[in-house]
């Protein structure tokens, strides 16, 4: 004898429940958009520590309830914060590395987009900031984003390798030089955002490249 859950289940379509679950994950992956956006700028301005969840919901335009819905807590939305920008960052970095076949012209592309991509995103830039993580090494595991130093970093790692193997860059420990390109970015991002923020963008990228070419290269060219 066919049971009545199994009968409700049978004169369910298929169809419209996959339909239900699928608009319910599009609504909760439009509520985490706003809910990182509201808070990437919340964090930029007052710290990930003093922004309350309650600031973060209002800011995005829904309800608290909605917010723990989407996201478990403040510490998921730093993590997918710096999740979804450094995805867009490699992916930043990555296409100016193979616009050229030069090691020094796809070096310089790497460094002027990557710098590029923070100047774009003050907010984020400013989080990064706030954070004060040193660029130049892992992230704290606590926040889980050791890995992704590892990943972004490996891409000017080979480029270090291969300027090296062809006389171009200074004969040093790959990893040495990584770190001391990474830090001499976030010294001067840093600097531009206490600065206000209004030297112009390519005064920034062309001061970064001669730091880079002097400090790096064997020969500048």
């Amino acid at each position: 004898m066919t049971s009545h859950a199994a009968r409700k289940s049978k004169g369910r379509p298929p169809k419209a429940h996959a339909l239900r679950l699928r608009v319910n994950e599009e609504r909760k992956s439009v509520y985490r958009q706003a809910i990182t956006e509201a808070a990437e700028r919340l964090f930029a301005a007052k710290g990930t520590a003093r922004a309350r969840m309650q600031e973060i919901a209002a800011e995005a335009g829904i309800s608290l309830g909605t917010l723990y819905e989407a996201i478990d807590g403040k510490e998921s939305i730093f993590s997918e914060i710096h999740q979804t920008r450094m995805r867009e960052f490699f992916a930043c970095i990555r296409t100016a590395r193979d616009a050229h076949r030069d090691t020094l012209a796809s070096h310089v592309a790497v460094l002027r987009h990557g710098a590029q991509y923070f100047l774009d995103r003050p907010d984020f830039l400013r989080l990064c900031c706030r954070d004060d993580v040193a660029w130049s090494g892992p992230f704290a595991s606590s926040a889980g984003r050791d890995d992704l130093w590892n990943e972004g970093a490996s891409i000017p790692r080979e480029l270090f390798v291969r300027g090296i193997a062809e006389g171009l860059y200074v004969n040093e420990d790959p990893e040495l030089l990584v770190r001391k390109m990474l830090a001499l970015k976030q010294v001067e991002l840093k600097l531009w955002v206490e600065r206000g923020m209004t030297t112009p963008h390519e005064v920034i990228l062309d001061r970064l490249e001669r730091q880079f070419l002097r400090a790096f290269c064997i020969a500048t060219p």
